[in-house]
């Protein structure tokens, strides 16, 4: 008892008094469950006090994690975001593919065919589709925020980076608005490539999938390693090509806010807006839009009167040498 420390010298008089003192324990643990052995002799000491206070004594024993380091928890919080983007990318694959079946079926049944020949113009035929198909996204883009706004009371830390406040809600609904802008008119760009509504939709959800699902895995793998780190952040504006994977990067940026803000702390966090936030794919999703809608039209036109094999024929054409042109023409005259 003597080398044991002050503390310990009562419980070890308790222990000699109960005749338990000079008694072996072996114990039997699991070595790759890490707790194992902390809780197994802290229920034989439990035991043991136990005996020797006739019951009156009992010891409890309690573990719990170390507190994670910023950096863990900035690395968790980026682990977290990218599954939050994924599952926004999933169900939106099949909403930007949607608007291409009616298309497709307008096309199959030939009532485009006859619109055009009733005097509908190609302009108002494709405004008035956009509008349409708009005021159904826009039905889609309110039920998405409506069930945001709702889990942020059921369910705050999911719904937190993307609806935690009117200035993150809005830009959720500004990310998702400029996906729409820019996925109704590639869809109608693409109706053009297709016979069939049931390919064409399978073609663009796949198209939709694997351009956002994987892209941003690739973006998030190759970023984190250090040799593939440089051609990752090269690969950016080839990345941005592709509307799903510019919604996504809007998700893991908006997710990544909590990670920002364990590392820099409040007060620190940059404008949403900002090229190397939400601005870089926020604007490219509006430049996409734009040149896929003027896509349409120019496909439209070429359907109607085919510019491009006309020209492809016109620049195949051989063409006389001048020449033997001038020399023919002249020998017509001497004949005459």
């Amino acid at each position: 008892a003597s080398a044991l420390p002050p503390h310990a010298q009562p419980l070890a008089r308790g222990l000699r008094a109960a005749g338990s003192a000079d008694r072996l324990l072996f114990a039997l643990f699991n070595s790759t469950s890490t707790h194992a052995l902390p809780a197994l002799i802290a229920t034989a000491y439990d035991s043991l006090l136990a005996n020797a206070t006739a019951g009156g004594s009992r010891l409890s024993a309690s573990a719990s994690a170390l507190p994670y380091s910023k950096r863990q928890e900035a690395t968790l919080s980026a682990i977290i975001a990218v599954f939050a983007s994924i599952m926004v990318l999933v169900p939106f694959a099949f909403v930007g593919a949607l608007f291409v079946t009616p298309l497709l079926r307008e096309r199959e049944s030939g009532s485009k065919q006859m619109q055009f020949v009733s005097g509908v113009g190609p302009v108002a035929y494709w405004v008035s589709s956009w509008l349409w198909d708009a005021a159904l996204y826009a039905a889609v883009l309110l039920a998405t925020l409506a069930v945001l706004c709702v889990a942020r009371g059921v369910v705050p830390a999911a719904a937190k980076a993307f609806a935690g406040s009117a200035e993150v809600l809005g830009a959720t609904a500004l990310s998702l608005g400029l996906f729409g802008f820019a996925a109704v008119p590639f869809a109608s760009a693409s109706s053009f490539f297709f016979s069939s509504p049931s390919s064409g939709l399978i073609a663009l959800i796949a198209f939709h999938f694997v351009s956002g699902f994987g892209l941003v895995i690739a973006n998030f793998i190759l970023s984190f390693i250090d040799s593939t780190a440089d051609a990752n952040e090269q690969l950016q504006p080839l990345y941005r090509l592709f509307p799903a994977f510019c919604l996504g990067d809007a998700f893991y940026t908006l997710a990544m806010r909590d990670a920002t803000r364990a590392l820099v702390g409040e007060g620190h966090e940059q404008n949403l807006l900002a090229s190397d936030q939400l601005g870089a794919p926020l604007l490219a999703l509006l430049a996409e839009g734009l040149v896929f809608g003027c896509a349409t039209l120019a496909l439209q036109y070429n359907e109607a009167a085919p510019l491009l094999p006309a020209l492809a024929a016109r620049l195949r054409r051989p063409r006389a040498p001048a020449a033997a042109t001038g020399q023919s023409g002249a020998s017509t005259g001497q004949s005459g």
